[in-house]
C-alpha cells in the first residue's frame, strides 16, 4: 500500500522558516530507497510531502521531522533568551 504524507509547520515569519528548512534539510538527503520527499518554503511555511510504498516508514519519517522540528524550536526560544 503507497501512502503520502503532507506535513506543513507555520513559523513566525519568512526567515525563521527559511532557517527551519536549512536544518531538516542534512537529516533527509538519505531516505529509504522506496520513498520520496520533497520540501518546500514558502513564505512563513516549510511544506514537506513524503511518499513511501511502506506505511509505516512513511509514518516514521513524519515522526522523525517532527520531533526535529520540536528541537529546533526548543533551541531556536533558547537562543533568543540568551540574545535577550
Amino acid at each position: 500500500m503507497s501512502s503520502r504524507f503532507l506535513l506543513r509547520i507555520r513559523c513566525r515569519n519568512p526567515a525563521t522558516a527559511e532557517k527551519l528548512a536549512a536544518v531538516l534539510a542534512p537529516d533527509n538527503r538519505v531516505i529509504p530507497p522506496d520513498q520520496r520527499l520533497a520540501m518546500k518554503v514558502a513564505s512563513n511555511s516549510v511544506a514537506l510531502r513524503v511518499d513511501s510504498e511502506r506505511l509505516q516508514s512513511g509514518f516514521n519519517t513524519v515522526r522523525s521531522v517532527v520531533r526535529d522540528v520540536a528541537l529546533f524550536r526548543e533551541i531556536w526560544l533558547i537562543s533568543r533568551e540568551k540574545t535577550r
